[in-house]
């Protein structure tokens, strides 16, 4: 059976880690890879969580957020799990697109040479 992609946007493999807050409790998080629609994220303690779930994201670059959780992928040692952002305030879109940017440079830049 063929899995077809629904990202909207192209996803980066970062190195980013953050928080999430759910229900009062604030738990860390690393990401995998991010795209302005949304993030892969593996949390640091084991947390046991459902699709649709909504919580606030806090990124270590100056982003805060609001996302769901739109898929869980649990295997033997780690569960990933896939968050689809909600709209941001202004500032945290500039600060994730800009990051993606600097990052994407960053990526081309040996092929300019």
């Amino acid at each position: 059976m063929h899995i077809q992609e629904r990202r909207n946007a192209h996803r980066y493999p970062l190195d980013i880690k953050g928080c999430v807050i759910i229900n009062g409790r604030n738990v860390d998080l690393e990401v995998h890879d991010v795209s302005l629609g949304g993030a892969s994220v593996k949390f640091a303690a084991p947390i046991s969580l459902k699709k649709g779930t909504r919580l606030r994201i806090l990124l270590n670059i100056g982003f805060v957020g609001r996302a769901s959780i739109c898929w869980i992928n649990a295997s033997n040692n780690c569960t990933l799990y896939g968050l689809k952002f909600d709209r941001f305030d202004f500032y945290s879109d500039l600060v994730l697109g800009a990051y993606l940017v600097k990052h994407h440079l960053s990526e081309a830049a040996p092929l300019i040479q």
